[in-house]
């Protein structure tokens, strides 16, 4: 990844993490202040939204945990909205950004991000308790603190992935030997960027995209919810219409994609 490519400009509120004890595995939002390189390395010199009586500070972009081998991003953009099944079928089909549909409701083994003093700490619940709490593992140390916490429902929120190459990303996790998403990440697909594909490569490669490692994921494999199989109606349809708009570059609308994403193995 080339550093200077990150497209986060000075003033733009991103969240960004943090390698430090008693801090790692959690979510900052902070807004940007200075963006500038030294000794080769890139820094953004960031300002805590949720904090105002902190000083700002200084982050490295690419960063290892002690002890650890792999470069991580600290910056990220902000967290996209999250919506349940029955929330996201009121919406607009027009968007233009990312949205978080959460399949009905938590279960052991999802990752997730949990609100704790105005940030988020990233991790695994492993146990459903009584009124709507659960018990949640702290990702394990280098890259997280390793703890257990009780947490309510309300206060999640599904882990995420992003990368400047793929963008947002919901990890898969594993449950008796099959794999589950949490949640449904939902883009908007920009009609030039169709034309553009079907230009360039003369109408057939661009099709293949259609096609995911697995054969199609439905929602009702996570969820049995009216909700969920009307979505999945609702997203055969924008498929099939996106499709014929990869066939048909001059139809100007735009569409929702709907992305499918293997696990990273810098997951837990």
């Amino acid at each position: 990844m080339n550093e200077i490519d990150l497209p986060f400009k000075v003033g733009e509120v991103v969240e960004t993490k943090s390698f430090l004890v008693g801090y790692r595995g959690a979510w900052f939002q902070c807004k940007i202040l200075e963006i500038y390189m030294l000794k080769g390395n890139l820094f953004y010199k960031l300002e805590y939204v949720n904090y105002p009586d902190e000083a700002p500070h200084e982050t490295k972009v690419f960063e290892k945990p002690r002890g650890g081998k792999k470069n991580h991003l600290m910056i990220r953009p902000t967290y996209p909205p999250v919506y349940h099944e029955s929330e996201v079928l009121k919406l607009k089909r027009h968007l233009d950004e990312p949205l978080v549909v959460v399949h009905g409701s938590w279960k052991v083994g999802d990752l997730v991000d949990w609100c704790k003093d105005d940030c988020y700490w990233s991790g695994k619940i492993v146990e459903l308790m009584d009124n709507d709490a659960v018990q949640i593992d702290l990702f394990p140390k280098p890259v997280g603190e390793g703890s257990t916490y009780e947490g309510l429902c309300e206060d999640l929120r599904p882990s995420l992935e992003w990368s400047l190459e793929d963008g947002w990303k919901v990890p898969f996790t594993m449950k008796d030997g099959k794999r589950r998403q949490c949640a449904k990440l939902i883009t908007p697909i920009k009609t030039e960027d169709t034309k553009h594909d079907v230009k360039g490569n003369g109408g057939l490669k661009s099709t293949q995209e259609v096609k995911s490692n697995g054969g199609l994921k439905l929602n009702i494999m996570e969820s049995d919810s009216i909700e969920a199989a009307v979505l999945d109606i609702e997203e055969l349809i924008v498929r099939i219409k996106w499709l014929k708009r990869k066939l048909n570059p001059d139809v100007g609308e735009s569409c929702w994609k709907y992305e499918d994403h293997i696990a990273s193995s810098s997951r837990m």
